[in-house]
C-alpha cells in the first residue's frame, strides 16, 4: 500500500546480485518513500563489524586478546577493571553493560565524554567472571581500543570505512555519518 514501514533487501548468489528490492516509507512524517539509496540504521550489527576490526588489529599484532584493556587505555582500569582483557570485552564478560550516569543523546555523540565516562564505570560483576551483554558499551570500548592501537589513531568509523567498507565495495557502511548523507536515512 506504500504505507508500510520501509525496508530493503538484497541477496547475492555466487557473487551476483539476484534480489534488490525495497518498499514502504522512509519518513512517515513527510511521506518520503524508500528507494535504492535509502540508508537504514543497523545499530547492533555494528558489534560484529567492530569485532572484525579488532580481529584485524590482532592479526596485525597491534592488539592481543589476552592483554588488559588498561594496557592500551590506562584510564579504563579504574574501579577494579584493571584485569579486564580484550577477550573479556569480546565475550561480553567485561562487567560494564550499563550506560554511564548522565548520558544524553548529545553526549552519546561526544566520543571523548563517552569513553571517559565508560572508563570510570564501576563493573556490575568482576570482569571475566560473568556474561553481561555489553549491548550499550561494546562499540565505545572496542572503538577506543581500535583508535589507540591503530598506528594512524583512526576512529572506529574511519577504520571501518578504510579497512572494511571500501575494500568490500560497501561505501554505505557508516559508523557515524557525514552530514551529506543524512537526508538518505530512513
Amino acid at each position: 500500500s506504500g504505507r508500510e514501514v520501509g525496508l530493503q533487501v538484497a541477496a547475492y548468489h555466487r557473487g551476483k546480485l539476484v534480489v534488490d528490492a525495497w518498499g514502504g516509507l522512509a519518513d512517515p512524517v513527510t511521506g518520503r518513500e524508500v528507494d535504492g539509496q535509502t540508508l537504514f540504521n543497523v545499530y547492533s550489527v555494528t558489534k560484529a563489524v567492530a569485532a572484525t576490526a579488532v580481529h584485524m588489529l590482532v592479526d596485525r599484532g597491534r592488539l592481543d586478546y589476552d592483554a588488559t584493556v588498561a594496557s592500551y587505555w590506562p584510564e579504563y582500569g579504574a574501579h577494579g577493571k584493571h584485569k579486564t582483557t580484550l577477550r573479556d570485552v569480546l565475550t561480553h564478560r567485561a562487567g560494564v553493560p550499563q550506560m554511564p550516569e548522565g548520558v544524553t543523546p548529545e553526549r552519546m555523540c561526544d566520543w571523548g565524554w563517552m569513553t571517559r565516562a565508560i572508563a570510570d564505570l564501576r563493573p556490575l560483576a568482576e570482569p571475566g567472571t560473568k556474561t553481561l551483554y555489553l549491548s550499550m558499551t561494546f562499540g565505545w570500548i572496542l572503538g577506543e581500543l581500535i583508535r589507540r592501537a591503530d598506528p594512524d589513531h583512526r576512529s572506529l568509523g574511519r577504520f571501518v570505512r578504510d579497512e572494511i567498507g571500501m575494500p568490500l565495495n560497501a561505501p554505505d557502511l557508516w559508523i557515524g555519518i557525514p552530514d551529506a548523507v543524512e537526508p538518505r536515512i530512513a
